[in-house]
Protein backbone atom coordinates (compact mmCIF):
# COMPACT_ATOMS: atom_id res chain seq x y z
CA UNK A 1 0.00 0.00 0.00
CA UNK A 2 0.98 3.58 -0.45
CA UNK A 3 -0.08 6.77 0.95
CA UNK A 4 0.18 10.26 -0.91
CA UNK A 5 0.91 13.66 0.71
CA UNK A 6 0.50 16.62 -1.34
CA UNK A 7 1.72 20.25 0.21
CA UNK A 8 1.29 23.47 -1.03
CA UNK A 9 1.56 22.80 -5.30
CA UNK A 10 1.13 25.19 -7.26
CA UNK A 11 0.97 25.26 -11.30
CA UNK A 12 1.34 28.30 -13.40
CA UNK A 13 1.39 28.45 -17.25
CA UNK A 14 2.66 32.32 -17.89
CA UNK A 15 0.21 34.03 -16.07
CA UNK A 16 -2.44 30.84 -15.45
CA UNK A 17 -2.30 29.66 -12.74
CA UNK A 18 -3.66 26.10 -12.88
CA UNK A 19 -3.33 25.04 -9.49
CA UNK A 20 -3.21 27.07 -6.56
CA UNK A 21 -1.46 26.22 -3.50
CA UNK A 22 -3.00 22.66 -3.06
CA UNK A 23 -2.46 20.46 -0.08
CA UNK A 24 -4.29 17.57 -0.08
CA UNK A 25 -3.33 13.58 1.65
CA UNK A 26 -4.34 10.26 0.41
CA UNK A 27 -3.97 7.17 3.32
CA UNK A 28 -2.94 3.78 1.81
CA UNK A 29 -5.24 1.52 1.10
CA UNK A 30 -8.09 4.61 0.16
CA UNK A 31 -10.52 5.23 -2.90
CA UNK A 32 -10.07 9.02 -3.39
CA UNK A 33 -12.49 10.87 -5.87
CA UNK A 34 -11.43 13.67 -7.30
CA UNK A 35 -14.38 15.76 -9.07
CA UNK A 36 -14.41 19.45 -10.44
CA UNK A 37 -15.66 21.45 -13.40
CA UNK A 38 -13.76 21.30 -16.68
CA UNK A 39 -10.59 23.38 -16.39
CA UNK A 40 -10.29 23.27 -12.43
CA UNK A 41 -6.93 21.74 -12.62
CA UNK A 42 -8.08 17.70 -11.86
CA UNK A 43 -5.72 16.66 -15.40
CA UNK A 44 -2.96 19.22 -14.01
CA UNK A 45 -2.89 17.78 -10.79
CA UNK A 46 -2.21 13.67 -11.50
CA UNK A 47 0.00 14.45 -14.29
CA UNK A 48 2.37 16.27 -11.25
CA UNK A 49 1.37 13.22 -9.75
CA UNK A 50 3.28 10.77 -11.93
CA UNK A 51 5.67 12.47 -12.87
CA UNK A 52 4.51 13.73 -16.39
CA UNK A 53 4.58 17.77 -15.45
CA UNK A 54 6.29 19.41 -13.04
CA UNK A 55 5.07 21.86 -10.43
CA UNK A 56 6.03 25.89 -10.31
CA UNK A 57 5.81 25.18 -6.64
CA UNK A 58 5.32 22.61 -3.71
CA UNK A 59 5.91 19.33 -2.97
CA UNK A 60 4.47 15.41 -3.82
CA UNK A 61 5.29 12.89 -1.41
CA UNK A 62 4.49 9.15 -2.71
CA UNK A 63 4.99 6.59 0.04
CA UNK A 64 8.68 7.97 1.60
CA UNK A 65 9.43 8.97 -2.40
CA UNK A 66 9.97 12.91 -3.26
CA UNK A 67 8.30 12.61 -6.88
CA UNK A 68 9.99 15.51 -8.04
CA UNK A 69 13.27 14.21 -6.77
CA UNK A 70 12.72 10.72 -7.41
CA UNK A 71 10.56 10.45 -10.66
CA UNK A 72 11.74 6.36 -11.56
CA UNK A 73 11.51 5.41 -7.98
CA UNK A 74 8.21 6.96 -7.78
CA UNK A 75 6.94 5.76 -11.43
CA UNK A 76 7.47 1.77 -10.16
CA UNK A 77 5.01 1.99 -7.79
CA UNK A 78 2.31 3.98 -9.85
CA UNK A 79 0.00 2.82 -12.49
CA UNK A 80 -1.70 5.82 -14.40
CA UNK A 81 -4.36 5.23 -16.53
CA UNK A 82 -4.83 9.03 -18.57
CA UNK A 83 -8.25 10.02 -19.68
CA UNK A 84 -7.19 9.01 -23.44
CA UNK A 85 -4.66 6.12 -23.00
CA UNK A 86 -2.80 5.95 -26.10
CA UNK A 87 -2.56 2.37 -27.56
CA UNK A 88 -0.46 1.14 -30.70
CA UNK A 89 -3.19 0.44 -32.85
CA UNK A 90 -0.87 -1.65 -35.09
CA UNK A 91 -0.03 -4.39 -32.56
CA UNK A 92 -2.05 -7.09 -31.05
CA UNK A 93 -3.48 -7.40 -27.67
CA UNK A 94 -1.02 -9.50 -26.55
CA UNK A 95 1.87 -7.89 -28.70
CA UNK A 96 1.01 -4.78 -27.02
CA UNK A 97 0.51 -6.05 -23.65
CA UNK A 98 4.04 -7.70 -24.00
CA UNK A 99 5.58 -4.52 -25.06
CA UNK A 100 4.66 -2.69 -21.84
CA UNK A 101 5.05 -5.23 -19.70
CA UNK A 102 8.95 -5.33 -20.50
CA UNK A 103 8.82 -1.23 -20.33
CA UNK A 104 7.69 -1.56 -16.66
CA UNK A 105 10.20 -4.10 -16.17
CA UNK A 106 7.87 -7.39 -15.60
CA UNK A 107 9.97 -10.40 -15.46
CA UNK A 108 9.88 -12.46 -18.17
CA UNK A 109 9.22 -15.62 -16.33
CA UNK A 110 5.95 -13.82 -15.42
CA UNK A 111 4.67 -11.70 -18.15
CA UNK A 112 3.03 -14.04 -20.37
CA UNK A 113 0.90 -15.84 -17.23
CA UNK A 114 0.30 -12.24 -16.02
CA UNK A 115 -1.40 -11.35 -19.72
CA UNK A 116 -3.05 -14.51 -19.65
CA UNK A 117 -4.52 -13.99 -16.32
CA UNK A 118 -5.75 -10.40 -17.06
CA UNK A 119 -7.28 -11.22 -20.35
CA UNK A 120 -9.31 -13.46 -18.52
CA UNK A 121 -10.34 -11.89 -15.67
CA UNK A 122 -11.38 -8.99 -17.81
CA UNK A 123 -13.58 -11.00 -20.66
CA UNK A 124 -11.33 -10.27 -23.45
CA UNK A 125 -9.95 -13.53 -23.88
CA UNK A 126 -10.74 -13.89 -27.72
CA UNK A 127 -9.22 -10.75 -28.29
CA UNK A 128 -5.73 -11.49 -27.49
CA UNK A 129 -4.59 -11.73 -31.00
CA UNK A 130 -6.73 -9.15 -32.79
CA UNK A 131 -5.35 -5.94 -33.86
CA UNK A 132 -5.69 -3.01 -31.16
CA UNK A 133 -6.70 -0.55 -33.57
CA UNK A 134 -9.91 -2.98 -34.28
CA UNK A 135 -11.55 -2.88 -31.17
CA UNK A 136 -13.99 -1.32 -29.45
CA UNK A 137 -14.15 1.46 -26.96
CA UNK A 138 -15.28 0.11 -24.16
CA UNK A 139 -12.41 -2.92 -25.27
CA UNK A 140 -9.50 -0.64 -25.30
CA UNK A 141 -10.54 1.12 -22.31
CA UNK A 142 -9.81 -2.69 -20.62
CA UNK A 143 -6.60 -3.46 -22.04
CA UNK A 144 -5.57 0.42 -21.00
CA UNK A 145 -6.40 -0.93 -18.02
CA UNK A 146 -4.58 -4.47 -17.97
CA UNK A 147 -1.34 -1.82 -19.43
CA UNK A 148 -1.36 0.25 -16.79
CA UNK A 149 -1.62 -2.92 -13.81
CA UNK A 150 0.75 -5.28 -15.23
CA UNK A 151 3.94 -4.56 -12.75
CA UNK A 152 0.98 -4.55 -10.17
CA UNK A 153 1.39 -1.28 -8.92
CA UNK A 154 0.92 0.09 -5.07
CA UNK A 155 -0.72 3.54 -6.05
CA UNK A 156 -3.02 3.90 -8.98
CA UNK A 157 -3.89 7.19 -10.66
CA UNK A 158 -7.29 6.91 -13.11
CA UNK A 159 -8.07 9.98 -15.10
CA UNK A 160 -12.28 9.67 -16.13
CA UNK A 161 -12.00 5.95 -17.06
CA UNK A 162 -15.65 5.57 -17.72
CA UNK A 163 -15.47 8.25 -20.51
CA UNK A 164 -17.36 6.71 -23.47
CA UNK A 165 -18.12 3.56 -22.07
CA UNK A 166 -21.50 1.59 -22.33
CA UNK A 167 -23.02 0.78 -19.47
CA UNK A 168 -21.81 -2.39 -18.90
CA UNK A 169 -18.32 -2.10 -19.37
CA UNK A 170 -18.89 1.10 -17.33
CA UNK A 171 -20.30 -1.18 -14.29
CA UNK A 172 -17.23 -3.82 -14.59
CA UNK A 173 -14.71 -0.83 -14.05
CA UNK A 174 -16.52 0.11 -11.06
CA UNK A 175 -16.58 -3.55 -9.24
CA UNK A 176 -12.55 -3.66 -10.76
CA UNK A 177 -11.81 -0.46 -9.00
CA UNK A 178 -13.48 -1.58 -6.26
CA UNK A 179 -12.02 -4.96 -6.47
CA UNK A 180 -8.61 -3.60 -6.44
CA UNK A 181 -9.06 -1.16 -3.64
CA UNK A 182 -9.87 -3.84 -1.47
CA UNK A 183 -6.58 -5.89 -2.39
CA UNK A 184 -4.82 -2.72 -0.70
CA UNK A 185 -3.85 -0.51 -3.69
CA UNK A 186 -4.19 2.67 -3.89
CA UNK A 187 -6.69 4.79 -5.93
CA UNK A 188 -7.13 8.16 -7.14
CA UNK A 189 -9.87 8.32 -9.12
CA UNK A 190 -10.90 12.03 -11.01
CA UNK A 191 -14.14 11.33 -12.74
CA UNK A 192 -17.09 13.48 -14.09
CA UNK A 193 -19.22 10.43 -13.04
CA UNK A 194 -20.75 11.60 -9.49
CA UNK A 195 -22.58 7.96 -9.03
CA UNK A 196 -18.70 6.24 -9.21
CA UNK A 197 -17.09 8.47 -6.40
CA UNK A 198 -20.52 8.85 -4.04
CA UNK A 199 -20.69 4.73 -4.28
CA UNK A 200 -17.15 3.49 -4.41
CA UNK A 201 -14.73 6.56 -2.80
CA UNK A 202 -14.00 6.33 0.95
CA UNK A 203 -13.08 9.93 0.73
CA UNK A 204 -13.72 12.73 -1.97
CA UNK A 205 -12.04 15.56 -2.94
CA UNK A 206 -13.51 18.78 -4.86
CA UNK A 207 -11.33 21.15 -6.71
CA UNK A 208 -12.14 24.58 -8.56
CA UNK A 209 -10.53 27.42 -10.23
CA UNK A 210 -6.77 24.89 -9.08
CA UNK A 211 -8.14 25.57 -5.35
CA UNK A 212 -9.15 22.08 -3.29
CA UNK A 213 -12.97 23.79 -2.14
CA UNK A 214 -13.54 20.92 0.28
CA UNK A 215 -12.21 17.49 1.46
CA UNK A 216 -13.69 14.62 3.01
CA UNK A 217 -16.76 11.91 3.38
CA UNK A 218 -19.97 12.57 1.72
CA UNK A 219 -21.93 13.75 5.40
CA UNK A 220 -18.68 15.65 6.18
CA UNK A 221 -19.23 17.49 2.74
CA UNK A 222 -22.68 17.59 3.02
CA UNK A 223 -22.38 19.68 6.54
CA UNK A 224 -19.01 22.19 4.88
CA UNK A 225 -22.04 22.55 2.12
CA UNK A 226 -24.71 23.35 4.41
CA UNK A 227 -26.70 20.75 2.53
CA UNK A 228 -29.96 18.31 3.30
CA UNK A 229 -28.18 15.18 5.82
CA UNK A 230 -29.23 13.09 2.74
CA UNK A 231 -28.59 15.76 -0.11
CA UNK A 232 -27.25 13.66 -3.71
CA UNK A 233 -23.48 14.11 -3.94
CA UNK A 234 -24.22 16.25 -6.93
CA UNK A 235 -26.51 19.02 -4.96
CA UNK A 236 -23.18 19.12 -3.04
CA UNK A 237 -20.86 19.14 -5.66
CA UNK A 238 -22.77 21.60 -7.33
CA UNK A 239 -23.07 23.78 -4.15
CA UNK A 240 -19.62 23.82 -2.90
CA UNK A 241 -18.21 25.23 -6.67
CA UNK A 242 -21.01 27.43 -7.09
CA UNK A 243 -19.40 29.08 -3.31
CA UNK A 244 -15.84 28.31 -4.37
CA UNK A 245 -16.24 30.37 -7.16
Amino acid sequence: MADLNIQNLTKKYGQVVALNDVTLSIGSGEIVGLLGPNGAGKSTLLKIIVGILRPTSGSVVLDGIDVLKNPESAKRIIGYLPENAALYTGLTVTEFLQFVGKIRAVADSDLDSKISEALKAFDIEEKKNSLVGSLSKGTKQKVAIIASTLHEPRFLVLDEPLSGLDPKTQRFVNHWISSTAEKGVTVFLSTHNLDIAQDYASKIAIIDRGKIAAVGELNSLRKIANAKYDAKLDDVFLKLTSESS
